[in-house]
């Protein structure tokens, strides 16, 4: 892969979960400035992360039948214009519907930058790890950079500066992008495919009810994790700030950290996909984060910090996994829509997440329940794991010929 495009994917990743989360930190400004309870708040950001779930399936399709370059022109400049936009809400409304535009132009990244990524790779294991490590250290910044915007210059400065900044990375992809064959239309949609086969390995290996079952696995483990990943990064900021009081910066400080911490799992876990099993993998990650979610119950103070860096590592471990089983076995004429259908289940779990944390809030004060909640449907995931399918060691070595 051409060093300077993986460069340019790796930063448009951490933009993508970077804008996506400035809402969940810009409220906590809002709610003094438009008097409006945070549980009243939070619900407006349920069009945002449903446009970033379900537009993830049109991504993927138009990613396969038109172009995926052009899907990314689209996902930079796009999403750039949807934040400077959102800057100028004066409404609840409006805000709603700015960031709505933002969770759809934010879609097309996973099914289309992950495929591109994927298939340009030598290295794929370590390729899906460090571009997943951009991403999350983007939402680890998210927080930290809200919270000083917010504060400093006011929420709009939050959404439109790093607006212009996606703006600028838009240019900087056109400029590296557009010399590369293998992004041309044809080589991406027609002769990638014959040195993909070649060299990563695709479905074709695997007979259809063993793909099935791993299919099956993968989307169960991708429902029940996105809907913890929502959950976690979303109320996050808010536990914090309920549990130690501190202030708005102190909060995107500690989430940061928090975050940037447990994005080291992500580089731990691409190195592990190539000496141990998928599987195996999966099972230890989703069992911890059951595991977390449930001492998180019954854990305050730094007590509960440090449960909650334990599932945030396990949560951001999990992710590369299903990642790379899906590019190693999903053939490369159906890997973006493969991928679409695993970022819906996901991310469509952003509405849900949405209105847990509103409503347990609202009667509650706290988020007990929902560490529990979220504990029991974890247990569920973890049975997925075991129900996935082993690959025995002629198929292995036969993908990675």
């Amino acid at each position: 892969m051409n060093n300077h495009h993986f460069q340019i994917m790796n930063f448009g990743h951490a933009l993508n979960h970077f804008l996506i989360l400035i809402f969940p930190t810009a409220v906590l400004g809002l709610q003094h400035e438009w008097g409006m309870a945070y549980s009243e708040l939070i619900q407006l950001g349920t069009l945002g992360v449903l446009a970033y779930g379900v537009g993830a399936l049109p991504s993927g399709w138009l990613g396969d039948h038109w172009s995926r370059k052009g899907m990314m022109y689209l996902f930079f400049f796009g999403m750039g214009g949807a934040s400077i936009l959102t800057a100028f809400a004066q409404t609840p409304l409006q805000l709603s519907l700015g960031v709505a535009l933002i969770g759809l132009f934010a879609s097309i990244y996973h099914p289309v930058g992950l495929a591109i990524v994927f298939t340009t790779a030598t290295k794929t294991g370590r390729a899906i790890a460090i571009n997943g490590l951009a991403g999350n250290l983007g939402l680890a910044c998210a927080a930290l950079v809200t919270s000083f915007l917010t504060q400093s210059m006011g929420w709009q400065a939050a959404f439109l500066i790093p607006g212009v900044v996606c703006l600028a990375a838009g240019g900087i992809y056109h400029q590296v992008a557009r010399g590369l064959d293998y992004l041309s239309d044809d080589a991406d949609q027609q002769s990638v495919s014959t040195r993909e086969r070649n060299a990563s390995g695709n479905s074709a290996y695997i007979q259809e009810p063993v793909w099935l079952r791993l299919f099956i696995s993968i989307a169960v483990i991708a429902t029940f994790g996105g809907l913890v990943f929502q959950s976690l990064t979303t109320v996050l900021p808010k536990i914090l700030q309920g549990t130690f009081d501190i202030s708005l910066s102190a909060v995107g400080l500690l989430a940061t950290t928090i975050f940037a911490v447990a994005a080291l799992a992500q580089l731990v876990i691409g190195e592990l996909l190539d000496k141990v099993e998928a599987r195996t993998l999966l099972i230890c990650v989703v069992s911890a984060q059951a595991a977390f979610l449930l001492m998180s119950a019954f854990s305050s103070a730094w007590w509960l910090v440090v449960c909650l860096i334990g599932l945030v590592f396990s949560m951001y471990a999990q992710i590369p996994i299903n990642d790379w089983l899906i590019g190693k076995y999903a053939s490369s004429q159906w890997r973006s829509r493969v991928y679409a259908v695993k970022y819906l289940l996901s991310f469509s779990t952003g509405p849900v997440a949405y209105w847990l944390i509103a409503t347990i809030y609202a009667n509650n004060g706290n988020f007990t329940y929902l560490y529990g909640l979220l504990a029991s449907l974890m247990v569920l995931a973890v049975l997925a794991a075991y129900f996935m399918p082993k690959l025995n060691r002629t198929q292995q070595v036969a993908c990675e010929q």
